[in-house]
């Protein structure tokens, strides 16, 4: 059973340093969000992919070790928590079981709440990008309705863009 416990805080652990990883990539991609740098914004989503296939790679051997002690307990695997497993193993693995469950949730939490401000960024960026482009595509209309002779005109300028993108 040690050795159980022992390896579930090892996944658990490495678990932790990737959503790490994610957090610090997550608070620099505000600035690049900020500054305008498509390129790199790609190139971080595609590291950003590649840590999430990581997760689920540790949550699949976590899951299968969840399922072993649970067997080994007596307990349901669905209602073995890491809260209900710190009160049955030995006050060693329960420190570093409750320390590993505490970062993992505050590290989760901040990449939730930097996630809604480069959420928040990114639409701005797109709002600004199409007030930008109805600008420039009714560029030449006018409310004026009356030509030179005074006739009334269609209203119909040419604008710039046929349709808007």
């Amino acid at each position: 059973m040690d050795t159980m416990i022992h390896e579930l805080i090892q996944i658990l652990s490495n678990e932790s340093k990737i959503y790490e990883d994610i957090l610090n990539i997550s608070k620099n991609k505000t600035s690049i969000i900020v500054e305008g740098k498509v390129n790199e914004l790609e190139k971080i989503v595609k590291l950003e992919q590649s840590l999430v296939l990581q997760i689920a790679k540790l949550e699949s051997q976590r899951e299968t070790l969840i399922y072993k002690i649970s067997k080994a307990m007596g307990v349901k695997p669905g209602e073995l928590t890491i809260s209900e497993l710190i009160k049955k193993v030995g006050r060693e693995y329960a420190e570093k079981l409750k320390f590993t469950q505490e970062t993992l949730a505050k590290t989760i939490k901040e990449i939730g709440t930097n996630n809604e401000v480069n959420s928040k960024l990114i639409k701005n960026s797109l709002e600004y990008i199409n007030f930008s482009l109805n600008i420039v595509a009714n560029v030449g209309n006018s409310d004026n309705n009356y030509g030179v002779d005074a006739e009334k005109n269609s209203g119909k300028t040419k604008n710039f863009f046929d349709l808007k993108i």
